[in-house]
């Protein structure tokens, strides 16, 4: 048994959730075009180089850091802390990972959206060649027109609020050398004096929120996946079905 299934399988999640509507739903559908999902509080694309075979391997590996990093600072508001886990995980099961701290971002709009506020940040973290034709970017410019109780969206809002701050991550997957994969992400986190419920249609009124910002590049070997893709299913199996949905826009 390697030194990263170990660690896999010792990880402490959350309490699964029980069987129920939400559990029942039929599981994501991976393809091998264009797409993207919801992963909890973090949306993620993969582009047409990403083979189908390793999208949900991938989706898994980001849902256990996900889980293990809301355990670990549970009780913790400082999303510092959070992110620091979840990379902490990445790294452990094998990812290559290279983060920035969070840092607090100036809005030259004052009563902007937050989908509003973060999409040049997102523009260029992605790099414009891959912004250009991003369905997560789509979705941040054409907010207010999606359906607000899509079983997608209803998962990303739910896992990303914790009443008055809410963590996410946007994340752009290519493929990588050898049938592995390359990861962009841009992380947030979002401070406001009320309770939030639509986190990405929060707007910033005066000094009603504060939004910090951080950016992650990570890169996957193929032998990681093979290595870790079983483990990785048997692990957060129970927890899949509720946490990771196509996109539809």
């Amino acid at each position: 048994m390697s030194e990263i299934t170990s660690y896999i399988q010792s990880l402490d999640l959350p309490q699964a959730p029980t069987r129920g509507a939400e559990t029942d739903a039929p599981p994501a559908d991976f393809t091998d075009a264009h797409q993207a999902v919801t992963i909890g509080s973090q949306m993620a694309e993969f582009s047409s180089t990403v083979p189908q075979s390793i999208r949900p391997a991938i989706s898994n590996a980001l849902l256990l850091g996900q889980l293990a990093a809301d355990k670990a600072t549970a009780g913790n508001s400082d999303p510092a802390a959070y992110f620091e886990a979840f990379n902490g995980v990445m790294k452990k099961i094998g990812w290559q990972v290279t983060a920035s701290g969070l840092t607090q971002q100036s809005l030259s709009d004052s009563n902007a959206a937050l989908h509003t506020a973060i999409i040049p940040i997102v523009t260029a973290i992605f790099g414009p060649g891959a912004a250009a034709s991003s369905i997560i970017m789509a979705v941040l410019k054409g907010l207010q027109s999606v359906d607000q109780d899509a079983p997608w969206i209803t998962v990303f809002q739910k896992k990303s609020t914790k009443v008055r701050s809410a963590n996410f991550g946007l994340s752009y997957v290519d493929g990588g050398a050898g049938g592995g994969a390359t990861l962009k992400a841009a992380y947030f986190a979002l401070q406001a004096s009320h309770n939030l419920t639509q986190v990405l249609l929060f707007k910033f009124i005066s000094s009603d929120g504060i939004m910090k910002s951080g950016q992650c590049q990570m890169s996957l070997s193929p032998e990681t996946i093979i290595t870790t893709e079983d483990v990785l299913q048997q692990k957060v199996g129970p927890f899949i079905v509720e946490n990771i949905k196509n996109i539809s826009i």
